[in-house]
């Protein structure tokens, strides 16, 4: 699974599964559910963290071309939820349709994105959402933006197989949509680790309280180090995968940056991060 997440880290599937087309993919999950084999579904791997000893029964990716169109229609897409979000940018900016530009820099799929509402604090890719097929169970379903909740880093999407979303972006010439994404990566540049493999901010900020990378800061955390895995230097609330760091290594750090913090501030920090598999 190290070739399947963006951490870089975890061990083997039993058996990863791509499906053709969501009829494939309903024919796998009918199977699984019949033989009673565990099944977990993945996009761009971006906030996962699986264990060093894999993932039991099927790993399914939606990262196969039948979950990856988009059509354009309008000031609106319809694109399927195994796109890469930055597939998903420039293909808007060849249409001249903006909106999407402050998810530069976001690894992943458009599923994951909409999953936990990514974004900045100021703007979250749930405004954008008009409607979304999903999978729930085996039935394939549809929900308009009356049907959805979207919050910080969460929405009641979880559970469900997204299989594409409608949504609503806005004119404007492709010259201004690629400048405003070049200084959205330049700023995250300045203040985010994207040189080494990581899964972006690890703890959710804590409610009424200072972002997690601040209080992880006032602890004096930039830099500690578990084996391969490292608080980043340039983002307290980024671990880092040095090059050879394992589940373990990363799940111990978080272990003792989450009890430091609790001691010295009685504030106990919640992942954002999943983490999967056997460790």
């Amino acid at each position: 699974m190290s070739r399947h997440t963006t951490f870089k880290i975890g061990g083997p599937a039993d058996v990863f599964v791509c499906p053709e087309d969501a009829d494939d993919l309903l024919d796998i999950l009918r199977y699984a559910g019949s033989h009673k084999i565990d099944h977990f579904i993945i996009g761009g791997g971006s906030k996962l963290l699986v264990g060093d000893k894999g993932i039991r029964g099927f790993v399914i990716s939606l990262c196969t071309p039948a979950f990856n169109g988009t059509v354009f229609d309008g000031e609106t897409v319809s694109a399927g939820c195994g796109i890469k979000i930055h597939e998903l940018i420039n293909k808007a900016a060849e249409e001249s349709l903006g909106g999407l530009e402050f998810l530069a820099g976001i690894p992943g799929t458009l599923g994951g994105a909409l999953t936990m509402n990514a974004g900045w604090p100021s703007k979250a890719i749930g405004d954008l959402v008009e409607e979304i097929t999903a999978l729930k169970g085996l039935e394939l379903i549809k929900l308009d933006r009356s049907e959805l909740k979207f919050s910080y880093r969460s929405s009641n999407l979880d559970g469900m197989v997204l299989i594409s979303a409608k949504l609503k972006l806005e004119k404007k010439p492709k010259d201004n949509i690629e400048a405003e994404m070049k200084k959205n990566l330049e700023k995250k540049r300045k203040i985010q680790e994207l040189g080494y493999p990581s899964v972006g901010s690890v703890f959710l900020n804590p409610s009424g309280s200072s972002p997690a990378w601040e209080i992880i800061d006032k602890c004096r955390l930039r830099g500690k180090s578990v084996g391969g895995a490292a608080v980043s230097q340039k983002h307290a609330n980024f671990i880092i995968n040095r090059g050879n760091a394992s589940a373990s290594d990363v799940r111990e750090l978080i272990d003792e940056i989450q009890k430091i913090v609790f001691k010295e501030h009685q504030i106990m920090l919640k992942l954002e991060t999943k983490l999967i598999g056997d460790f």
